[in-house]
């Protein structure tokens, strides 16, 4: 499992240490207040959402699918390394994102919560994009499965604008979150990675279902 884990780490080192530079680029842009916090934590959120897939990808054009799956680990073993792989990459994020919370905290005196608020909505967005292109990466293939990729993303972001033009969304309501407590509100968004971690078990347990019955 953990050989598994760490063939995913070495095959996208190159990409890692790239997204590991343009993170420090990022948070030192935000400190020079270049860029805002939640554009960058949620941009780095959804670059790193999208790896387990490159990973995917890797693997079909080296045919590893085909000796990994006969592996004494089983099917379900080496889906569950591809999903922790994700889990791995979520935590490194949160943990950059705390970091870089508390020195912009600390240096530009910005409002903590929001950040935190910030990276909790990101992150929950960053689980949800592997929720749903896993099983379908192992359903139709990493390639096939690419333009869900876009779907996912551009879709519900051109509903919103579309319902706040057409005012069946009320965007103010938002506004009347500054009204709870602070403990109330960091409460609250705890509870949204969690949601997103119990929508990946459910998508792990599909792609174990359709990794136990595909042909390799």
């Amino acid at each position: 499992m953990i050989g598994l884990i760490t063939k995913d780490f070495l095959v996208m080192r190159k990409a890692l240490k790239s997204y590991v530079l343009l993170m420090g680029i990022y948070i030192i842009l935000a400190y020079l207040d270049f860029f805002d916090y939640s554009f960058i934590i949620t941009f780095i959120q959804m670059v790193l959402a999208v790896m387990p897939i490159s990973a995917f990808a890797y693997d079909e054009q080296a045919k590893w699918d085909r000796y990994a799956m006969s592996l004494p680990l089983g099917r379900s073993g080496v889906v569950r390394a591809r999903y922790l792989f994700v889990l791995a990459l979520t935590l490194l994020t949160v943990a950059a994102g705390l970091a870089g919370t508390a020195l912009l905290y600390l240096t530009h005196q910005s409002d903590p919560l929001e950040m935190f608020v910030t990276l909790m909505v990101s992150t929950t967005i960053g689980l949800l994009i592997p929720t749903i292109l896993l099983p379908v990466s192992y359903k139709l293939g990493p390639e096939r499965a690419r333009p869900f990729l876009y779907a996912i993303v551009f879709i519900p972001t051109i509903a919103v604008v579309l319902l706040v033009k057409a005012g069946v969304l009320d965007m103010s309501l938002l506004k009347g979150m500054d009204l709870l407590a602070p403990t109330a509100l960091a409460g609250g968004a705890v509870l949204l990675p969690l949601a997103g971690l119990a929508a990946l078990g459910v998508s792990y347990l599909i792609s174990c279902r359709i990794a136990a019955g595909k042909e390799y």
